[in-house]
Parts: C-alpha cells; structure tokens; sequence
C-alpha cells in the first residue's frame, strides 16, 4: 500500500515499511518542510500585470497555496485579486503594491470565485476560510487603516455596504463610519448588552 496525503496540507501519511531505509528522504521533504511552509512560509509576486491564483499540486509537494504568507507586490493600477482554494487554511496577506491598489483574497478560481477580504494599499491581514461563509473573513488586522504619507496609518476606512450578514461577538461594541447600507438579506445582529454605532 502506498503512502496518502492529508487533505487540507497535502502532508505525507507513510505506510508501515513502505519506506525501508528511505523514511528520512520522505518525512524531511513531503512533511517536515512543507509543515514549516505552513507555519511560516512565504511568497512574494507581482500582481502589476495580472491576478494571482495560488499554485496547487498533488500531495507531498511544494505549492503557493500552503504558505503562511502572501506578499503582493507591483504597481497594478487596478484592483487585483489573489485566488486560493476553498479549504480550511489561514493567510497573512500583505499588499506592498506601491500605487495605492487594493487587493482582494477570495476564494476559488478566476471563473468561479467569492467576494473575498480586501487588503488595502500598504495594508495586511489575518484572514481564513470560513466554511459557514463559504468565504475568506478577516480574522485580523487590516482595520480598515489607509497609509498617509511615510506610511503613516492615520485613517481609517470601511465599505459602504455590508454585503455579508455579520453578528457582533457577545460582549463586543462595534463602531462603522456611515452613511452605510445594509443590503438586502443581509442581517446585523447586535447582542443584548453590545452596540453598533454608525457615526
């Protein structure tokens, strides 16, 4: 029988004596490592002249969609998005474009994708696949600071429109720059003892 992978990592799983005498070579390169790139890997491309989807490749193997960090370099001039797959996995993503461009992560392909977390210029955050949303959430970071000169983080900026429902954890106020809408089907759910204030 021969070795499988996990689903989500694509880490080596080796069958008793499958690897007589060869162990080392498979445990260092198809676990070890690619457990590191996880943890603490990262990755850096130019989104100046396209969006990025995130290379994915067979178990055992190194791929763009493991790393723990995606770095998005250029000067697009448009907004640009970085593709990921659909599984259990958390990012920091830094956007180092240097013309003021968002970023989004989203989930899927070119053709087929969700609505993503946006990185602002100079920005970065800790987003993962949430499966209830079937989307990225940002899970940290990012808020909302746009950079003034010398990078200074001295605004702080947020959508619009709130395009996914949200509840605001239980013992957590919240606060949004309006105007803001809330779309339709969409929900905010205060909690008993916690606020949102659109100032």
């Amino acid at each position: 029988m021969a070795s499988s992978y996990t689903t989500l990592l694509g880490l080596v799983l080796p069958v008793t004596g499958e690897l007589t005498n060869t162990w080392g070579s498979a445990v260092n390169s198809s676990l070890t490592q690619l457990v590191e790139d996880a943890i603490a890997g990262s990755v850096s491309q130019s989104v100046t002249s396209a969006d990025w989807t995130l290379t994915t490749t067979a178990g055992g193997v190194a791929n763009q969609a493991r790393l723990a960090i995606l770095i998005a370099t250029g000067a697009p001039g448009t907004t640009r998005y970085i593709y990921a797959p659909q599984l259990s996995k958390m990012y920091v993503v830094v956007n180092n474009c240097t013309d003021q461009s968002s970023v989004y992560i989203r989930g899927g392909t070119s053709s087929s994708y969700t609505t993503g977390v946006e990185i602002e210029a100079l920005g970065s955050a800790l987003v993962a696949w949430d499966s209830t949303a079937s989307d990225f959430v940002k899970v940290a970071g990012g808020g909302g600071g746009a950079s003034g000169t010398g990078g200074n983080q001295i605004f702080f900026e947020n959508d619009l429109n709130v395009t996914g429902s949200y509840t605001i954890p239980t013992g957590k106020n919240a606060g949004t720059f309006g105007p803001v809408t809330v779309n339709s089907g969409v929900t905010v759910t205060v909690p008993s003892g916690s606020v949102w204030s659109v100032v």
